[in-house]
């Protein structure tokens, strides 16, 4: 008969890994800069950011053990992914925001060879609106000898059920506006730090399969995702805003999950 219970707590000291590597990571990005807001966030609950950036409160309501476990594993496949692409290391970047970069040689035609430099988990800050954060992925694809073609891409993995939602048959899902602002915070500060900006792709990375795909997102929601943090600004220098759905909080569903719920006290 199988035993259904560990006589080791393997999952508490999983667990406890996890929050050692969540505490490294706050440390290594956030220690120093809490008064930034993050670029993550753009599309989040106004209230959300004020807590989170203004106020700087810790969190009352701390993500839970499955949620931690998930969110380790998205971890892991952004590290493989630019891992893949930082294997070979190079001097070639004089640009400060990148801190890995390689370069790729690709076929066109079995005859013509063209480079392209990828940078990953580069620091960009947008002063004027007191926003900063980490991309993921710029590639900077060489066609010419003048201004190289700048790529944006942000990795995001997701469940079977999303992903067929998404790329099915019948389509239904599209990317949440989070996402697509996110994106294009971080795409606004690319185009200042690249000289320009030539396409943003959200890749999606399903975790039940390993299949993997790009969307591309439009560049306008480079100047939306400026607009939505301007915004921000003007309110927080107001106070705390006041409960609006569709601003604080953006869908109401989302005041279940959200860590600063018991600080918040949203109405029922």
């Amino acid at each position: 008969m199988i035993k259904s219970v560990s006589p080791v707590d393997i999952e508490g000291v999983y667990l406890d890994y996890l929050d050692e590597k969540q505490e490294q990571n706050r440390l290594k990005r956030y220690k120093g800069n809490e008064s930034w807001y993050h670029a993550s966030g753009a599309g989040s609950c106004s209230r959300k950011l004020y807590f989170e950036s203004i106020e700087q409160v810790k969190p009352t309501n701390p993500i839970d053990t499955k949620t931690k476990r998930l969110l380790r594993l998205g971890n892991v496949v952004h590290d493989e992914i630019q891992n893949s692409l930082t294997r070979v290391r190079t001097n070639n970047s004089s640009n400060s925001s990148v801190n890995n970069s390689t370069i790729i040689k690709e076929k066109e035609n079995k005859i013509k060879e063209k480079e392209t430099d990828f940078s990953v988990e580069g620091e960009v800050r947008i002063d004027e609106l007191n926003v900063r954060g980490f991309y993921d992925i710029v590639a900077q694809k060489h066609t010419s000898p003048e201004q190289p073609e700048v790529y944006l891409y942000d990795i995001k993995t997701c469940s079977d059920w999303a992903w067929k939602m998404k790329f099915g048959r019948n389509k239904t899902f599209n990317p949440s506006i989070h996402y697509e602002l996110q994106l294009g915070t971080y795409g606004y500060a690319v185009s200042k730090a690249f000289g320009g900006l030539d396409g943003m792709y959200l890749y999606y990375y399903n975790k039940n399969t390993s299949d993997m795909r790009a969307i591309q997102i439009p560049l306008t929601f480079t100047s939306r995702a400026y607009l939505f943090w301007k915004n921000i600004n003007d309110e927080h220098k107001q106070g705390l805003p006041d409960f609006r759905v569709g601003v604080s909080p953006v869908q109401k569903w989302q005041c279940n999950y959200c860590q600063f719920k018991s600080h918040c006290n949203p109405p029922t």
